[in-house]
């Protein structure tokens, strides 16, 4: 009997935990390949029930559109990945065909995946013809870098938030110091924060996308394909930390599947942590 494990994004109102944003949901799908990949199961994703699945192509070698009731019921393991190892043997020694699941399985601090991981996960950012077209249309044809500033989860509830001022001036100092100095392409802000994005690009002239940020695969999922179509493009992603100490799934992960240079600066030290196309981690001293 052939096994498949299907690693799932729920409907809303569906989760037992908050939902994954989708820099999680990638993470975790990175790391769930890894894990099955000599196994001889089947793996797949499902995202049917979330408005992202219509602005990616179809591709049935990595996604399937299964049962609504087993995808409402899918295990979620977001802290203990040990229980998720050991639910995966249980299942492989099980009689059951299928197993719903949904991770963020993963260390954020990943320098690199293997080859064939960033070939599967790859089609995860296969967006349809208009999304393209929407991102292009906004960026110079001769290439960009992305900065990504991550201000906090609140941000995307209260879009008129600002960050405080002694955050404000780490994020300032940064960008004169060290990414506008070493930058090689005009630089493209984004942000959680959609007053300090604007900011950012009226002080320092940087390109944006006109959208306000949204957050995981339902609500309004455009902003959310269209960052990462952003950042699938870039030829260097730096990302600036304000509120927790870890690599950004959404920007570092990126990254690391299309070999792009990814510059990480992460609360509270902010030092520079640069992970080259080749995957060696290099830290400011």
């Amino acid at each position: 009997m052939q096994k498949r494990v299907i690693q799932v994004y729920k409907a809303p109102h569906q989760w037992v935990n908050g939902p994954p944003g989708l820099g999680d949901f990638v993470r975790g799908t990175c790391h769930l390949f890894e894990k099955l990949e000599v196994s001889g199961m089947e793996f797949r994703v499902d995202i049917s029930q979330t408005e992202f699945f219509h602005l990616i192509e179809h591709d049935e070698s990595i996604f399937q559109v299964g049962n609504e009731g087993r995808i409402a019921q899918a295990e979620e393991y977001f802290v203990d990945h040990v229980a998720l190892h050991h639910r995966i043997i249980a299942f492989q020694h099980s009689t059951d065909s299928e197993l719903y699941i949904c991770t963020n399985l993963g260390a954020w601090h990943r320098p690199s995946l293997n080859d064939a991981t960033c070939e599967f996960i790859k089609k995860f950012y296969r967006f349809n013809a208009e999304i393209e077209r929407m991102t292009a249309q906004a960026l110079p044809a001769t290439g960009y870098e992305v900065l990504s500033v991550r201000c906090g989860d609140s941000f995307y509830s209260d879009p008129n938030s600002r960050v405080q001022a002694n955050v404000e001036a780490i994020i300032f100092s940064l960008i004169e110091q060290k990414i506008l100095p070493t930058a090689r392409f005009p630089v493209v802000i984004t942000s959680d924060c959609y007053e300090l994005k604007c900011e950012l690009a009226r002080r320092y002239g940087m390109l944006m996308l006109p959208h306000k940020p949204s957050h995981g695969a339902y609500g309004n999922a455009l902003p959310v394909a269209m960052d990462l179509c952003l950042l699938k493009h870039s030829r260097t992603n730096h990302h600036i930390n304000t509120w927790a100490s870890w690599w950004s799934g959404f920007s570092h992960y990126t990254s690391i599947i299309f070999k792009i240079p990814s510059i990480n600066y992460r609360a509270p030290s902010f030092v520079q942590e640069e992970v080259n196309a080749q995957g060696v981690l290099i830290t400011a001293t």
